[in-house]
């Protein structure tokens, strides 16, 4: 049985003693809404809401009246709280747990009864935008069929999830998809299934499905509570875990950037301590730099029963607890979306009296709660509150209001304009933005903030500043070129251009037998080199942040004598770090200092050289191999232990091969320097496919080492 069944329980007296201790809030995001009147509200609780566009509300759960007019687990709301009297769908024998509104007004809900309107639907319904039965949807589940998750795709067709085993009259373990007319998906895998409830659904932008719930396997393969389908069903086997979840995921969101924030009533998360929130990478990963902050707690079993993100990338979560992060938060909270940390401008007082169980936002930046609350900071609302968003009317301006930022980064301002008595605040909503000044104030102000450089394809980010978002684009960076480093002499000599020449930069730093690196270490958008020593038996790192001859910048050890040194930008933060690659095994750094490794990915074989790049242009490096034994190279989109996601023919045994955004697309290709008629020849390609080299050239001199990079740091 779902948590939230617990819910309903609590005893009345906590509900009355927490609805004592409360104040008032006004004019501040968080705060109740007083243009939204719900009278009396519920008399049970809200376990879904859905906004129409006309900006009413529908409400479903397990009540009998709203505002003391009689309604059966069902009703629609108008925008200022009271109830739509022309939408009367008549008793429904059950609790309504899901529901989403169609283009067309009609309503499908889900949840665990038996009729609707006195006509016999098990589960799951359409009702037309009247409230009365829409008689040509059929789609029953099974006699004890329960729906807790329902998602609507753009065409129209329908994903039912839950806990069944037969939908429209055919067996589906707990997931299917519906036609617009009702009738089964035939293209949809039949054979979809898993072998615990679902209890959240989210559609990302491909078509894939991800799923969250209590199983442990997933179309017979084992996924610990989260999975992700194809389009048609099947399991996407390049979505995995690290590690299992040790509770039940209740609700999943997916970010802009391909990131899951989920939320339930697990503890750990790969064996990471995470109290009921965390976020996965896109591939499924756990990512280890949001949520390390203690999660949600002061309950025997806290739990988060909803996520919503706010367009500003913030993070909305409502459901069983009494903490966030530590810090008292009755009921609903707001995370910062960079890190999770907790957000304290959105301001709810007291909270709700009892759990969350249901979010939803309105076009004006409002939000909806549902639940099972009789008060929220001291003013009475049953099962239903309108929260104030991030302008709670006062008023302000912020120019600009989009900023274009070249690959090189650089600083930015924005101009607050706002009366003397408004306060206001400036947040980063992505991690290569950082706010350097101005991160709170009143009235006239500015905001000073930085954007780091990066190597990739363009990409856009948001402010947000006195409520309003402030759009920065940062173009795409650079074509790399290439560069030498000769052991005869400890010199580098560095080219910027791909073509045949002299070197156009050369300098000494160095060792005969050090192994060459090149990345991004301060996040200029400038490639300077360095070096990988074993130094009286320590594997050790020196780092130059420019291209010239003098003492490293940065010396740290990491690593083991007989490990082959590997630099990228792992977590998208516009700097490079270290890792290193043992016997198939990548060991990799988010900070270039001494430290045990932060992401471990098993990949390759021993014997492999390791080529590492942003293959997929989304500013993250990931990794990959090149198989002497076949000539071939194998790569991943993410940093994940698995099978190959890619893989072709390019190169011969004694070729030296390395990787280069050699066209400025953003996209790392391959490339391999070999010896051609006593000379090094260079052959690159910009494509992660077989064939001929879209440039090739001559440069340097046999046993030199390459190394890729923008040298003079051109945007």
């Amino acid at each position: 049985m779902r948590s939230r069944q617990l819910v309903r329980a609590f005893p009345v007296w906590l509900i009355f003693l927490l609805g004592m201790l409360v104040g008032q809030a006004v004019g501040q995001s968080g705060a109740v809404d007083g243009t939204f009147n719900p009278g009396s509200g519920v008399n049970g609780a809200v376990y879904a809401v859905a906004v129409q566009a006309d900006g009413k509300l529908v409400i479903g759960g397990e009540f009998t009246a709203f505002n003391g007019i009689p309604r059966s687990n069902l009703a629609r709301l108008n925008a200022d709280g009271s109830l739509d009297t022309t939408f009367t769908p008549g008793s429904i024998a059950g609790r309504v747990e899901a529901l989403v509104v169609q283009s067309d007004g009609k309503v499908v809900i889900g949840g665990e009864f038996s009729s609707v309107g006195g006509i016999a639907r098990r589960s799951l319904a359409r009702l037309n935008p009247d409230g009365s039965v829409d008689t040509g949807f059929v789609a029953e589940t099974d006699a004890n069929g329960i729906v807790y998750a329902l998602a609507l795709r753009s065409d129209g067709r329908l994903l039912v999830a839950g806990d069944f085993i037969a939908l429209a009259g055919q067996r589906r373990e707990r997931i299917a998809q519906l036609e617009p007319s009702g009738a089964l998906d035939a293209s949809f895998n039949p054979n979809a299934a898993a072998n615990g409830a679902i209890f959240a659904l989210a559609l990302q932008p491909n078509g894939r499905v991800l799923v969250g719930g209590a199983f442990t396997q997933v179309n017979g393969s084992p996924r610990s509570r989260v999975a992700r389908l194809t389009p048609d069903g099947g399991l996407d086997l390049t979505f995995s875990q690290s590690g299992p979840m040790d509770g039940t995921v209740l609700a999943l969101e997916v970010q802009p950037d391909g990131r899951i924030v989920i939320g339930g009533a697990f503890r750990f998360v790969s064996g990471i301590e995470r109290n009921g929130v965390a976020r996965l990478e896109p591939g499924g990963a756990l990512d280890t730099s949001f949520g390390a902050f203690g999660g949600v707690g002061g309950r025997l079993l806290p739990v988060v029963q909803a996520v919503r993100l706010q367009p500003n990338g913030r993070i909305l979560i409502g459901g069983d607890f009494t903490t966030v992060n530590g810090t008292p938060r009755n009921f609903v909270a707001r995370l910062n979306g960079l890190d999770g940390s907790l957000d304290t401008g959105f301001d709810i007082g007291s909270g709700a009296s009892s759990a969350v169980l249901a979010l939803a936002l309105q076009a004006d930046g409002r939000i909806i709660l549902g639940g099972a609350f009789a008060t929220f900071n001291g003013t009475p609302r049953a099962g239903i509150v309108r929260l104030l968003g991030d302008d709670p009317g006062c008023a302000s301006a912020v120019l600009p209001a989009v900023a274009n930022v070249s690959a090189l980064g650089g600083e930015g301002v924005v101009t607050v304009t706002a009366a003397g008595s408004c306060t206001w605040r400036a947040v980063s909503d992505v991690p290569w933005i950082t706010v350097l000044s101005g991160a709170t104030g009143s009235g006239n102000g500015t905001v000073t903030y930085r954007v780091a450089a990066h190597r990739g394809r363009a990409r856009t980010g948001t402010l947000t500043v006195s409520g309003r978002t402030v759009t920065v684009n940062q173009a795409v960076s650079a074509f790399e070129t290439v560069g030498l480093f000769r052991r005869s002499d400890g010199f580098f000599y560095l080219r910027n251009s791909l073509t045949s020449g002299f070197a156009d930069v050369a300098f000494f730093f160095g060792q005969g037998n050090d192994i060459p690196l090149s990345g991004d270490w301060d996040g200029d958008g400038t490639t300077t080199i360095g070096v990988f020593r074993i130094v009286s038996g320590t594997a050790t790192f020196f780092l130059r942040n420019s291209n010239s001859a003098g003492f490293a910048d940065v010396s740290f050890s990491f690593g083991a004598p007989g490990d082959i040194p590997v630099v990228g930008d792992w977590n998208g933060d516009g700097r490079d770090t270290v890792g290193v690659f043992r016997n198939g095994v990548f060991l990799l750094r988010n900070t270039n200092s001494a430290g045990m490794a932060d992401s471990i990915v098993n990949f390759g074989l021993g014997t492999d050289v390791p080529v590492v790049g942003d293959w997929d242009g989304n500013g993250t490096t990931t990794v990959g191999c090149y198989r002497r034994s076949n000539g071939f190279f194998y790569y991943r989109n993410d940093l994940l232990s698995g099978v190959a996601e890619g893989a072709f023919f390019y190169g011969l045994a004694d070729d030296l091969p390395f990787a280069g955004d050699w066209d400025g697309d953003g996209r790392d290709g391959i490339g391999i320097v070999r010896l051609t008629e006593g000379s090094w020849r260079f052959f690159l390609k910009n494509e992660l496919s077989p064939g001929f080299a879209d440039v090739s050239f001559n440069y340097g001199n046999v046993n030199d080492l390459p190394v890729v990079g923008n040298w003079n740091g051109r945007p």
